[in-house]
Order: structure tokens, then C-alpha cells, then sequence
């Protein structure tokens, strides 16, 4: 799946897990989303249902934040579930996302490629379910929200993990020397997800140092979305983990 190489991120945060066989409702509603200066129109054409074990273990209320990365033409390329309060919300929405349409994402008017946090909340009183915007990297888990530690999802701190990410297979960008600088601090530093399987999602540039071809940022993604790392894991539980790599760019050493 090709990402967008210079998305840029609106921050909030994945992890896919199945559970439950409830019913899914089949039912379109449309629903706008606005932060600061993102609007998103979303069409809603399968909604996702309360997971009836949760009702019954007594949850009246759920969330689920997630990043999704947005073509400027409202294609839906990649998501990462960043918290949730019990993985079995974020999996009722992960087995209905792709049946949604997108409008194309417009930041101050404009339609843009984006990585746009939203905030999918649950009732238990007749399965309603809204949209929050989100902005910011801490999401508050509360007990309104029935948090369970075990059972919940959140973006683990690098500096709580058994090991630091260990890269297990990796693949060096291509580009024609022709594109590298003469400076050998122009870099580009890309920001991305590294979930529980080892794999690279949602990567993209954080910033850029010096003058960097944006042919040259791509060959740097694309490189990095095949890498692969051993599963992150906190005391041999496998996580989710945010993480950044630099590449840099200059003619003498090509890129590292």
C-alpha cells in the first residue's frame, strides 16, 4: 500500500485484533468532522455495534482513537489504532472502516493528503455511535470509560519496552546520485508505527533538514515501509510503539 510521502500529522494514535461475531448494522449516516483547521466529511455505510460481551461485562461506554491517513482525494490508504479502552471497540470498528467513504480532507479550504486523528465513541443505550476530532498525543482512559489495563490499547513509550526496536530486515533507499546534496547534515527524519507483527505503518516525513529533493523522501519511505522489526513487547506482551529514523542524504556516502 503506497503512502503519501509528505503527510502530515495531526496528532493522536493501532492494533489489530478480532473479537466477537455481533451482528454489524447496515446503515448510512454521514458525519462531519472538524479540528482547527482540518474539516473531514465521512459516510458512515456500515456503523459498528456495542460488542454484546462488553454490555454484558458491564462497559457502558467506549472509545476508540485512531490516525487515518488520507489521500487528498478521500482515499483511505492506511489506520492505526493509537488508544482504545478495550481492543474489542477498536476490532467493531476495524471490521466495518473500509466500507466508509471519505470526502477529500481540506486543511483551510484546500484539499490535502493528511494523517487525520479521529475519535470513535460508543453507548450502550442504543449503539450510538459519534465522532470526536482529536488533537494531541495523550488520551485520558478513565473509569467512565470502563478502562481495563489488559484488555485496552495505547501506544507504548519506547523507553517501557523489554528491548529497543530491533530492525530484523531493512531496505536501502534508490535514488540517482544526481539528487544528493553536497551537505552532509541535509536529512530527512520520518516518524512511524512499528505494530505488534513488526511491521512499518503509517510512515512519513516528521521534518526535513537542509534541501532535500522530495523524490529523495520518497525512496526513503518506501524503502522504510519494508522494513521489518522484531514485535515490540513490554514484559513478553507484544505493543504498539511510535518510533523515528533519520536517513541522510548528501553525495559523498549516498543515503544511510
Amino acid at each position: 500500500m503506497k503512502k503519501w510521502p509528505l503527510a502530515l500529522l495531526l496528532l493522536a494514535f493501532w492494533l489489530p485484533f478480532g473479537l466477537g461475531n455481533e451482528t454489524i448494522k447496515k446503515e448510512i449516516y454521514e458525519h462531519n468532522v472538524t479540528s482547527d483547521d482540518v474539516d473531514l466529511h465521512i459516510k458512515v455505510a456500515r456503523q459498528p455495534v456495542f460488542p454484546t460481551a462488553l454490555r454484558s461485562a458491564g462497559y457502558d461506554l467506549g472509545h476508540v482513537s485512531m490516525l487515518l491517513e488520507l489521500h487528498f482525494d478521500g482515499e483511505l490508504r492506511d489506520w492505526i489504532v493509537t488508544s482504545s479502552n478495550h481492543l474489542s471497540f477498536a476490532d467493531a470498528v476495524e471490521r466495518v472502516i473500509e466500507d466508509w467513504e471519505f470526502g477529500p480532507p481540506l486543511r483551510n479550504g484546500k484539499p490535502v493528503s493528511l494523517i487525520v486523528p479521529i475519535q470513535v465513541n460508543f453507548k450502550a443505550s442504543g449503539d450510538v455511535v459519534s465522532f470526536n476530532s482529536v488533537a494531541g498525543l495523550t488520551h485520558a482512559m478513565t473509569a467512565a470509560f470502563g478502562y481495563d489495563s489488559y484488555n485496552a490499547i495505547e501506544i507504548t513509550p519506547i523507553d517501557e519496552l523489554d528491548s529497543f526496536p530491533e530492525a530484523i530486515s531493512t531496505v536501502t533507499p534508490e535514488a540517482p546520485a544526481s539528487l544528493f546534496s553536497q551537505e552532509e547534515d541535509t536529512l530527512g527524519v520520518f516518524r512511524f508505527f512499528i505494530d505488534t507483527q513488526g511491521i512499518v505503518r503509517l510512515a512519513h516525513v516528521d521534518r526535513v533538514e537542509g534541501e532535500v529533493d522530495i523524490r529523495l523522501l520518497e525512496a526513503a519511505q518506501n524503502a522504510l515501509e519494508q522494513w521489518r522489526f522484531k514485535p515490540p513487547t513490554v514484559k513478553g506482551r507484544k505493543v504498539v510503539v511510535q518510533a523515528l529514523q533519520p536517513f541522510y542524504f548528501y553525495a559523498q556516502n549516498g543515503t544511510r
